[in-house]
């Protein structure tokens, strides 16, 4: 009986699915150490609502 070939997933499914964590750490160390590259980004700050002019 030869050894039967494992279900591996391809290189490039593998490749994607590291990148998430791998960005989510890159974004963590640029907040911590460049602050200013991401204040300009909008937070979704709470906005009063005006009636219809």
């Amino acid at each position: 009986m030869e050894p039967q070939k494992k279900n591996t997933p391809n290189i490039w499914i593998i490749i994607l699915f590291s990148l998430i964590p791998l960005m989510v750490i890159i974004y963590f160390i640029l907040v911590t150490f460049f602050p200013g590259i991401f204040s300009g980004m909008t937070t979704g700050d709470i906005q009063t609502v005006s009636p219809n002019k």
